[in-house]
This record gives structure tokens, C-alpha cells and sequence, in this order.
């Protein structure tokens, strides 16, 4: 497997697998009719229009074609906004690869921490998140393309828990 800062180019591909992600992960939480007729159009039109600053982080992991892909955006606080694996790759230990290198770069960067939100009822993505040495926060309803979703923020108070935990 290999990771590499996304491209211009690798963003319709980063949309394509964020849509066919969500649909699988996100079925008990969004209705069938959103899933497939309006997240395609929201998710298509945000990585065709995103404002990539040169402070944030797109990571991507291929072998032969995208599998997984990861987003920080860094104004100023890193925030982890998505980390998505295609639902055939998930537990094949692309998501603690992704998070390894955000952790590697963006202590290269001088961070020292970062946070991200996650849907309550997305146990995988908690544990894998428990594993890398996530703390566990507050608990609210957020709103996620105009529905309320009970979510958790996962703190790393120092990044390099996240290496220590994949050594």
C-alpha cells in the first residue's frame, strides 16, 4: 500500500469512494432516498469545489486504486474532517496507516494534537480510534447534512500516541 498527499486530480476518485463509504457505514443513520439520490450530488459538488489551503492535509492510500482516504484541515487547530476506507479494504489496516502518516506529517508540521468527530453508532471507527491512543470527549448531537447525529469528539493530546500505538 501506498500513501501520498492527494492530488487535484484524485478528488473526483476521493468523492466517488467518500459517497460509495458513506452509503455502506451510514444506512442506519441516513435514509435510503438521501444515500442515493442527494449525498452523491453534496459529496461531488464539495471535492469539486474545496479550497485546499497549503496548510491542510488530503492523504491518500492506493495500491491499485484508491482505497482509502483521509482529510485534515489545519485553520488553526488540526481537525481529522474524514478518514473513509472502501468498505471491500476495511480491517485490512488502511485506516491505522492513513492515521500513522497524518500523525507523522503533521508532527513534522510542529502540531502537537489533533480531534475529530464520529458518529456514535460507528463502533469500528471508535475502537480504531481507541487503538491509536484517541481520548474519548463530549457527547452531542451534531448536525450532518441536516440530520442530527449523536456524536463523539476523540482527542490526541500529542500526536505521536498515534505512532507509538502502530509500532
Amino acid at each position: 500500500m501506498k500513501i501520498r498527499p492527494a492530488t487535484r486530480t484524485d478528488l473526483e476518485a476521493i468523492a466517488a469512494l467518500h459517497i460509495e463509504s458513506c452509503r455502506d457505514a451510514y444506512a442506519h443513520i441516513f435514509t435510503a432516498e438521501f444515500l442515493e439520490e442527494q449525498l452523491p450530488e453534496i459529496l461531488q459538488r464539495h471535492w469539486r469545489t474545496i479550497e485546499l489551503r497549503r496548510e491542510d492535509l488530503v492523504l491518500i492510500a492506493e495500491e491499485d486504486a484508491l482505497i482509502g482516504f483521509v482529510a485534515v484541515w489545519c485553520r488553526p487547530a488540526p481537525y481529522i474532517d474524514n478518514l473513509h476506507v472502501r468498505p471491500s479494504r476495511r480491517s485490512n489496516k488502511a485506516g491505522t496507516a492513513l492515521m500513522a502518516a497524518v500523525a507523522k506529517q503533521l508532527i513534522g508540521r510542529g502540531h502537537k494534537t489533533a480531534y475529530l468527530w464520529v458518529f456514535e453508532s460507528n463502533g469500528r471507527a471508535i475502537r480504531l480510534y481507541d487503538r491509536l491512543g484517541g481520548v474519548q470527549r463530549e457527547k452531542t448531537e451534531r448536525a450532518v447534512f441536516g440530520y442530527d447525529v449523536l456524536s463523539r469528539k476523540i482527542e490526541w493530546d500529542d500526536l505521536t500516541s498515534i505512532l507509538d500505538c502502530v509500532r
